[in-house]
């Protein structure tokens, strides 16, 4: 990894300066060695060995690794703090990030005690230790700072702050970490004590003068409290929250609600239900000077916080829930309520009615509403109906109804609403609203378990409690097609009566279009199992006919964020890589999510278009730059630059929340997901190697880590019950990542990996071939083991395609350690038979997922298009066996050349039945071969009327729908595919 050169220090020549940024690293040896004997400065001879590490001599490559190491073992202190940091930039790709606390980081530490009241010197030292996440020496040298210069109030908290995190870290050893909490716990209880007895001497008229080595700020607050709360007992917690200066609801009153949440979170972990009701009673009670509530405590986060509490106490306190009616009757008769505190307060009395009133009362009665819960929600929905958060707002109150009083709310109530409204002339954004309400808390219903009941018979099915329909699917069709045809309606009309403005065009509009392409996605997944399904020709209609929707919609609104998510996850399933690159491209995610949002477009992208991902290709180019580029800057270091900016700000929360981010973003599936696509696709595609296994991304993960599993599904619109799988769940091609999947997937990129290397052209063959053949023995043993570690658990995170890859390639590490290793006479063992069968069965059974069937034309090319997952999983297993095969029978050609009385060679049946193995992968690799070239000669994605034939299949008995998709998404689509399908011609077969 190349470093930025640094400067030489001030002062020195420019003869050498000039020479050293120039790079003319022997003419920096003669003058740097000049200068130390004129000068006697230990600085010129570090220049010196610097500048000799960067030679490309190997010996004098560890010239400065070999320095650093002898200052270190003979207690050498280098005072210049320019020497270490020109030491460190030379060793740094030399040597290990764990080693630097018993390296660079000692030197660190000496140059710090040696020079203790040089402010610049040592907080480069604390700097560059906090950057390496040595937290031993950084802790010594924020010591040495507060001691030396006690003036400076920051260094106190950065002292203390330090030796919280090394109390919590791994890097200080069990028996010592007590000792460093206690040792924060004292430090930081001193600086409150000191702010106390100031409050207490201070004149009641005048404004304390704080202490300078006092708790000041609100992030120092934050602090003490996450150190009591750490390190101290649950007794000195509550005294901490009774303290007249540090309790919550003290904070409060000044402003500062943070270390009140705080407070709640702790107390809410450790069940103390009594204290969350009563701290969230004083502060939402809290009032002003004219005893009018301030209202500032009245977000919805603190309203959860304090009706839950009354929701666990309600059973031993009667009082909990009166207390609640109290503070929203006092809040609700405020002159301070503002629109935002309004919503917040309905949204508290309708959480109050379904968690704390009777819950034996029926909703309605005669048909009308008469349990306290559905008359609150109505009340909520009269309020807030013209809201576009509404849906949101009430859709888990409205999961908790009866059948039929969601239905009377979806059905009658909000369609009677919009109704009444367009009679008495209303403004007509207003009514597109409240139908638009209608139509989700309709399609709500319809994904909610409750809205079918099971019917049994000798084929059980279920009936619908809306339409009464009957159906053997898991949601009633003829619902989800009047809600869909609903909608279309209303988009019709509403673009018609609302056209121009701007409020219908980026918000009202788009929701509908995805009302619509909702429903067209149940169909399409309508089974009684979750997650993906391989669809029939019906169900890819329906999921073309939500593409077209929203591909229309997106015109209208470029970059429509949820709309865009959408689209790329359809394009991906229905094989249309390059349109859903485009839509990625035209989101242009930014390198700060881009490892929580990339698993949506990048995941599986190598075995549905290897060609977008091509390095030759500067779109491909730069899809695999995003993703490497993120990760060799974030990871640059242990940590980032802005954990100092954060120690520079005083703000400690951050200081705790960035090392957290870089250990998960570290321990990514995303990172690994990277490698292995990028990897992936160039194998597809027959270009060189670029060996994985020398990658930072695949050498810093052993086994034993574990992979986090992140993706950011926030911005994804979702209006399903929560009981039933996410749309986006339904769209990906197999489960996420996963840290099993993440795993084998490595390993699977260093199984090919290590069969394809080839010994640099400088060895000799017969060297070269007894080196290949021990390296692969080893490898194939290691891998071996790994696979078999994680294959248990991957059933369910992979696809069934990926397993029988996954499987095979652990097969294949066991046969090719079971033929080297087998007796040369005798009788075959067992499993040597049982592997090679279960390897042609991989084979056979991946073909069969992906053969063609049927007649040629649209429904054919479109079930092809969407089996390319499996058509490379197919490939890639069929060249794992043959690179297997190879090697095992070439490994059985040098034991014959090695050996000339055959003593040493393979048994003859083992040599057939590896031949015969080959000869299955070849066959493999031929029918995928034909499968690719069958869809590419197809011409109903080449001839004149494709794009007609395509819009009749997909918009047959639906003109309403096809009268909404112009010709261009259609088209668009169409030279996608085709685009796929000559990418595809360029993958490697033999």
């Amino acid at each position: 990894m190349s470093r930025p050169r640094p400067r030489l220090r001030n002062g020195v020549d420019l003869q050498l300066q000039s020479a050293f940024q120039d790079g003319h690293w022997p003419v920096v040896i003669r003058l740097a060695e000049k200068r130390a004997r004129t000068f006697q400065d230990q600085y010129f001879e570090i220049v010196k060995i610097c500048a000799e590490s960067q030679l490309d001599d190997p010996v004098a490559k560890f010239a400065a690794v070999a320095a650093v190491r002898q200052f270190v073992r003979a207690g050498t202190v280098v005072k210049d703090v320019d020497a270490i940091d020109l030491l460190e930039w030379a060793t740094l790709d030399l040597m290990d990030e764990a080693d630097f606390a018993e390296s660079l980081g000692a030197l660190r530490v000496r140059a710090a005690k040696a020079s203790p009241k040089d402010r610049n010197a040592v907080t480069r030292c604390l700097e560059s230790c906090l950057l390496h996440w040595d937290l031993v020496s950084a802790q010594q040298i924020a010591a040495i700072l507060d001691r030396s210069i006690p003036s400076e109030r920051s260094f106190l908290f950065w002292n203390i702050v330090i030796t919280h995190m090394l109390a919590t870290s791994s890097q200080s050893p069990p028996e010592k970490q007590k000792l460093y909490g206690t040792l924060a716990l004292k430090q930081i209880e001193r600086a409150a004590q000191l702010t106390e007895e100031a409050r207490k001497t201070a004149a009641t008229d005048e404004p304390p003068t704080l202490p300078a080595r006092g708790i000041q700020t609100e992030q120092e607050i934050l602090l003490l409290y996450d150190i009591v709360d750490t390190h101290g007992t649950a007794a000195d917690f509550d005294k901490l929250l009774a303290s007249p200066v540090f309790s919550p609801v003290s904070q409060f009153r000044l402003g500062r609600k943070e270390p009140f949440l705080q407070a709640l979170a702790s107390y809410q972990r450790n069940g103390n239900w009594e204290t969350v009701l009563d701290l969230c009673h004083d502060c939402l009670s809290d009032a002003d000077e004219d005893d009018e509530p301030t209202l500032l405590a009245s977000d919805w986060l603190v309203w959860r916080h304090f009706i839950d509490a009354a929701t666990h106490l309600k059973s031993v306190r009667p009082d909990a829930t009166k207390a609640v009616q109290r503070v929203l009757l006092a809040l609700v008769k405020s002159k301070n309520l503002r629109p935002i505190y309004r919503r917040n307060l309905l949204l508290a009395r309708l959480s109050a009615a379904f968690n704390l009133g009777p819950g034996d009362e029926e909703d309605l009665l005669n048909g009308e509403p008469s349990s306290l819960r559905l008359r609150e929600l109505i009340s909520f929905i009269d309020d807030q109906r013209a809201s576009s958060a509404c849906f949101d707002d009430i859709r888990s109150f409205v999961e908790k109804l009866d059948v039929s009083a969601a239905q009377f709310l979806a059905y009658h109530h909000v369609p009677q609403f919009a109704d009444a409204g367009a009679d008495a002339g209303a403004d007509a954004e207003a009514t597109a609203r409240i139908r638009l309400l209608s139509l989700k808390l309709q399609y709500l219903l319809t994904t909610c378990p409750s809205s079918a009941v099971r019917v049994s018979g000798q084929k059980p099915t279920s009936k619908c409690a809306i339409c009464d329909a009957s159906f053997d699917v898991a949601m009633c069709p003829p619902c989800l097609s009047g809600i869909g045809r609903s909608a279309l309606s209303l988009y019709a009309q509403t673009s018609k009566e609302l056209a121009d403005d701007p409020v219908a065009d980026n918000e009202i509009l788009p929701e509908i279009s995805l009302a619509v392409a909702f429903c067209n996605l149940k169909l399409a997944f309508n089974a009684d199992r979750p997650g993906f399904i391989p669809s029939a020709s019906s169900s890819t209609q329906h999921l073309l006919r939500a593409l077209f929707i929203l591909e229309s919609q997106l015109r209208l609104t470029p970059k429509h964020g949820p709309i865009s998510l959408m689209l790329v996850q359809l394009h991906l399933a229905l094989g249309s890589a390059h349109k859903a690159r485009q839509v990625w491209n035209d989101l242009a995610v930014k390198r700060t999510i881009v490892d929580s949002l990339a698993p949506m477009f990048y995941d599986r992208l190598s075995t549905i278009a290897p060609a977008v991902l091509s390095p030759s290709d500067s779109w491909g180019w730069r899809l695999t730059e995003t993703l490497e580029s993120h990760y060799a800057t974030s990871l640059k270091l242990c940590m980032p630059r802005r954990l100092v900016d954060a120690f520079e700000a005083g703000s400690y929360r951050s200081i705790m929340d960035i090392p957290k981010y870089i250990e998960n973003l570290r321990a990514s599936c995303t990172r690994m997901m990277s490698l292995v696509e990028e990897s992936r696709a160039e194998r597809l595609l027959g270009m060189s190697p670029r060996r994985p296994r020398n990658d930072a991304r695949f050498a810093e993960v052993p086994d034993e880590l574990f992979l986090s599993e992140v993706i950011d599904y926030g911005s994804f619109p979702s209006w399903d019950c929560s009981s039933c799988p996410p749309v986006h769940a339904c769209l990906r091609i197999g489960p996420p990542p996963s840290n099993e999947r993440s795993h084998l997937s490595l390993l699977a990129e260093a199984f090919h990996d290590a069969l394809n290397y080839k010994p640099p052209s400088t060895y000799k063959a017969s060297a070269a071939a007894g080196t290949d053949q021990v390296f692969v023995l080893e490898m194939m043993a290691r891998l071996g083991h790994s696979f078999s570690k994680f294959l248990g658990g991957g059933g369910a995170k992979c696809t069934p395609e990926e397993m029988l890859y996954y499987d095979a390639l652990s097969l294949l590490c066991m046969l090719m350690s079971l033929v080297t290793g087998m007796a040369r006479k005798g009788a075959l063992p067992d499993v040597f038979g049982c592997v090679t069968e279960s390897l042609r069965t991989a084979l056979e059974s991946l073909a069969a997922g992906v053969a063609r069937k049927g007649d040629q034309g649209i429904e054919q090319v479109t079930r092809t298009l969407k089996s390319l997952h499996g058509i490379a999983m197919l490939r890639e297993t069929a060249w794992a066996v043959r690179l297997a095969s190879r090697w095992i029978l070439d490994y059985n050609e040098r034991e014959k050349e090695r050996d000339r009385s055959g003593g040493s060679s393979l048994p003859k049946e083992v040599v057939a039945q590896v031949k015969g193995l080959q000869s299955a992968a070849e066959t493999a690799l031929g029918a995928g071969r034909e499968l690719v070239r069958g869809v590419a000669g197809d011409g109903a994605l080449t001839g004149r009327d494709a794009v007609a034939q395509l819009r009749r299949w997909v918009f047959g008995g639906e003109e309403a729908l096809g009268d909404v998709v112009g010709d261009g998404a259609v088209a668009e689509l169409v030279e996608s595919w085709s685009k796929g399908v000559a990418g595809w011609k360029l993958v490697k077969w033999e």
